[in-house]
């Protein structure tokens, strides 16, 4: 186990886990994030896509110690409920349609 630092959406986090562990799990089970998903565990399908230093990087398969003291914005990141982000009235638009499909 180690305390690796993280500044995710805006924030200094701190999380004691080991390093190899992929970032995804960190952002989902340590920190509660549920925007970054699991979805082919290989890095193709983009689920798990975070904002790593102004780049999209694949969280699945990057060890949590490759973020070290770096900047990452997740979906959750991006806008306010006031205020959202185009990217996420994207997904709360595509929500409501697959609500009224059903």
């Amino acid at each position: 186990m180690a305390k690796i630092a993280l500044k995710v959406n805006g924030q200094p986090r701190i999380v004691d886990t080991d390093p190899d562990v992929p970032l995804l799990y960190v952002l989902r089970n340590d920190l509660e994030l549920n925007g970054p998903r699991f979805g082919c565990g290989l890095s193709q399908c983009g689920a798990c896509t975070v904002i790593m230093e102004g780049e999209a990087v694949r969280s699945c398969n990057l060890p949590v110690s490759a973020a070290r003291d770096r900047s990452i914005t997740t979906l959750e990141g991006l806008g306010s409920v006031a205020h959202p982000h185009p990217l996420q009235k994207a997904f709360l638009k595509s929500k409501r349609r697959s609500a009224g499909s059903a």
